[in-house]
């Protein structure tokens, strides 16, 4: 048995109990009972995704941690000991003698960690847990997680990144939002205001900051696209990308028409694949990233603009494909001919 202080907490007809429980002891006394393949009360589980798995590993490797607590229940009341007089509980060593209703996850994440680095054994998690539930009781706890929590949008998350100090921190997500930053606050940007962080008024148009910052990450990246070109500060990334998009506004014209394709995400993608895919090697090997050099490449036929019209009704990677499609063929490329070549 192990002694650990408790805090009796209820609701409706369910009494709960909070306590804290070492990684250790969480790895052996816990499993999981599978809805529709275990007959015991309190079965509820879903089937285990292993890459979240992995992802959760990874993360408490690298110094994260969950705040949050595991829900628990014990079907055998004999395993677990509860003294209110002292607020203490006791439980017994055995394995297995505890359902995971909410946390299977995080705790097959713990164990995997723990075969890496031992020591993580010895850190403390909080457990909330029940004693002889039922599967009716465990379903209802199971229900109010799953459908009654939002998940938090990621502009939101992204937003608060640049706060924490966890070491597992990815440089991509930092780098990106810093250029979202600027590329809605520079009153010379194309994107002056039309990037939506969480605290944005609402406004039609415009592109979230999580569509910014997941489009940029390929390019800022370790060994991202910009890497691969010299780009490496922050400030040359940022020039690089005001320059091309100043020079896409200039050669569209109706910049803040409503039927711009490129104040929305398929427009902004469709963008930025055109400067990975094509443009940006031309620049390095021009040694050339200023807007003269964008605009010597950014072309487009007035009568044929692309618009938000004739991407009506599609899905976003379909609406992405085609301006894409659309950027390639007006875009002045200046091939070169084989017969231009020394050999």
């Amino acid at each position: 048995m192990f002694n650990t202080k408790v805090l009796t907490l209820s609701h409706k007809n369910i009494t709960y109990y909070l306590c804290k429980i070492t990684g250790a002891k969480l790895a052996t006394m816990t499993y999981v009972a599978r809805r529709r393949e275990d007959d015991e009360e309190g079965a509820v589980q879903r089937i285990l995704n292993k890459s979240r798995i992995s992802a959760i590993k990874d993360f408490i490797i690298s110094g994260g941690y969950f705040p949050n607590n595991v829900i628990l229940n014990f079907g055998n009341a004999s395993n677990v000991t509860v003294e209110k007089d002292n607020d203490t509980v006791s439980i017994s060593d055995d394995v297995r003698i505890a359902q995971i209703i909410d946390g299977q996850h995080r705790i097959e994440g713990i164990k995997e960690a723990i075969k890496n680095d031992p020591l993580i054994g010895e850190v403390e998690f909080p457990v909330i847990f029940g004693i002889g539930l039922s599967t009716a009781q465990c379903a209802e706890i199971f229900l109010s997680i799953n459908t009654e929590q939002k998940v938090v949008p990621k502009s939101l998350i992204y937003d608060l990144y640049s706060l924490t100090n966890i070491t597992s921190r990815d440089f991509s997500i930092d780098r990106s939002n810093d250029i979202a930053i600027k590329l809605n606050e520079d009153n010379k940007s194309p994107y002056y205001g039309y990037i939506k962080f969480p605290s944005s008024k609402k406004f039609k148009g415009g592109i979230q900051l999580a569509t910014v910052v997941s489009n940029l990450k390929v390019f800022v990246k370790e060994e991202g696209e910009f890497k691969k070109y010299s780009l490496t500060s922050l400030e040359n990334q940022t020039v690089t990308l005001l320059n091309y998009f100043t020079a896409i506004e200039k050669a569209y014209g109706n910049w803040d028409s409503l039927k711009n394709p490129f104040l929305y995400a398929s427009g902004f993608g469709a963008a930025l694949d055109v400067l990975q895919h094509r443009i940006l090697a031309i620049g390095y090997s021009k040694k050339e990233f200023t807007v003269d050099f964008f605009k010597s490449i950014v072309k487009f036929d007035r009568h044929s603009l692309p618009t938000t019209e004739i991407i009506k009704g599609m899905s976003g990677d379909k609406q992405r494909n085609v301006i894409k499609d659309k950027l390639l063929i007006s875009f002045d490329f200046e091939e070169t001919n084989e017969n231009e070549i020394k050999f």
